[in-house]
Parts: C-alpha cells; structure tokens; sequence
C-alpha cells in the first residue's frame, strides 16, 4: 500500500529473549495494525532496518477483492502534517469493512509521546485497539473522533489505492 504511519520503540526489558514476532492485532480487510517485537541480549540484535516482517505478513493475507459502491476519508499520520484536508483522499471500500472509521492513537513509552489521526474503512466504528492498554511497553490510549456526515459521504473516491499504515514498537496498521 502506500500509506503508512510507523510508532518504534526500543528500550529494555526484563523479559526473557525471544525471536521476532510479528501478528496482526486488528486484520483486513480495511484498517487493520499489526505488531512487531522481539527482546534479545546481544549488541544490535534487534536492529530491525527495514519493513520486510511486515511485507511479509501482508502478502501472506487473503486479498480482498470485492469493493462496495461506499467510500471513506483515508489518513495516518499527525493531526497537523499528514493528516491536513488536503492530504486526505477518500478511496472504496471493501464490502466487509465499509463503515468509515476515524481515530486518534496516541502511543507513550519513555521518550516516545505521539499522536496519530487514523482515517480509513472498518468493520465497524468503534474502537479498533479496546482490548490493548499497552502493546509491549507502549501504553496506548484511542479515542474515536466523529465523523460528519460530508465527510462520509459526500467525497468522490480517488483512484482506489490500497494504503496501509504502521503504527506501533512496531505497530502497523493496513487499509486494503
């Protein structure tokens, strides 16, 4: 896809190690935030360098190929950067996810403090991360915004372009 947004986080840990692990906490079809995490004791073993684990996790998902006649307002990022009216395109959706969803993520470990606006299709709008407080050490707080009814229906939909979007230590999260 071409949409993405990407929370990290290292830092210590008194778990014991493990290889990576990478899994989808929400799953397509439309949004849908994936995590990856590993804990490891040796000088630069957790220097994840690229977004391969979660490529990978992607193309091993059933497509969804059917689309209703229904689109949504898609955007992750910052409320005040990537996410600015003219940065948000609506794009189809797919017939199993095509209730427009918008929240703000906001991800807290350390020195991390971030907030993400994610806009997109869903199953349903209501919170996509409920049963996660915290994902490793990342304690993670949604708040569902309200969507106005222009914003739901009145847009075209753009040229249709899976997006998908990484939120998190690592957290990812697709639009299909």
């Amino acid at each position: 896809g071409t949409r993405r947004g990407v929370v990290g986080f290292k830092g210590c840990s008194p778990a014991s190690s493990y290889p990576q692990q990478v899994s989808y906490l929400v799953s397509p079809p439309g949004l849908s935030i994936a995590s990856y995490s590993r804990v490891c004791r040796t000088y630069l073993c957790n220097n994840l360098t690229n977004l391969d684990p979660f490529v990978k996790l992607k193309a091993r998902t059933p497509k969804s190929t059917a689309f209703s006649p229904h689109s949504c307002p898609t955007c992750v990022g910052e409320h005040s950067k990537d996410c600015l009216p003219n940065f948000v395109t609506t794009d189809s959706c797919p017939y199993d996810a095509s209730q427009c969803y918008s929240s703000t993520l906001k991800f807290q470990a350390g020195l991390l403090n971030t907030t993400f606006l994610l806009l997109g299709c869903a199953r349903g709008h209501h919170k996509l991360l409920e049963n996660y407080h915290h994902i490793g050490n990342i304690r993670v707080t949604e708040v569902l915004n309200i969507l106005q009814k222009a914003q739901i229906a009145g847009a075209e939909p753009s040229s249709w372009n899976p997006a998908w979007s990484l939120l998190s230590g690592l957290l990812l999260a697709f639009r299909d």
